[in-house]
């Protein structure tokens, strides 16, 4: 009897799993190059122009506040045998807390162009992956491959041309959420840093 039992257990089991495998779909699979959309498309370029001249403008005015200090410097330095030691020393520490002011805004200003670009990349993003769910959908496709994970494929498989197409009709540029420094930052700002400290 157990025997018996032990082999209908088997039996149901098998066609559980016969059933399973015919009811998973033949794969119907269709390839993205998402890194290579990422960088041809047209709002991603858009908000790359954006950041960039952002940041030109603002290593300009960095520039300028850098000159001013040097400056500052200069003047102190000649003033060092005529000054009283404590008033030497009070403008040296007047000088170092606008150097690191300046140094702390410019920290702040790459940090919130690094969050502005991840914001409208992401928006890029997400829209792509909304255009190869609808263009996979077009052509019955229930499987999408990264195409950095494949040896070799058949271009006739691959969605990028056309996913990069229709994102670049749908979003031909993105605008940024650049980040303006409050007025009480700006005015800390007349201070340091080198022009490097804001470069990419």
């Amino acid at each position: 009897m157990r025997r018996v039992m032990i082999l209908a257990a088997l039996c149901l089991a098998a066609a559980s799993s016969a059933r399973a495998q015919q009811a998973m779909p033949a794969p119907s699979v269709v390839v993205v190059d998402m890194t290579q959309i990422m960088h041809d498309a047209k709002a991603a370029k858009d908000i790359q122009g954006q950041i960039e001249k952002e940041m030109n403008a603002y290593s300009s005015e960095v520039s300028s506040q850098e000159n001013n200090l040097k400056s500052l410097r200069d003047d102190l330095e000649r003033q060092r045998t005529v000054l009283a030691p404590d008033a030497f020393n009070m403008k040296s520490q007047e000088y170092q807390q606008r150097y690191a002011a300046l140094d702390r805004d410019v920290q702040t200003k790459r940090q919130e162009m690094q969050q502005s670009y991840s914001e409208a990349m992401t928006k890029v993003e997400s829209a792509a992956l909304q255009i190869i769910a609808d263009v996979a959908k077009e052509r019955k496709a229930n499987m999408v491959l990264a195409k950095a994970a494949l040896l070799y494929m058949d271009d006739a498989f691959d969605l990028t041309p056309e996913v990069t197409r229709r994102l670049d009709e749908k979003f031909p540029s993105m605008a940024v959420n650049l980040r303006r420094p409050s007025p009480a930052t700006a005015a800390t700002a007349a201070s340091k840093t080198p022009p490097a400290a804001v470069q990419k």
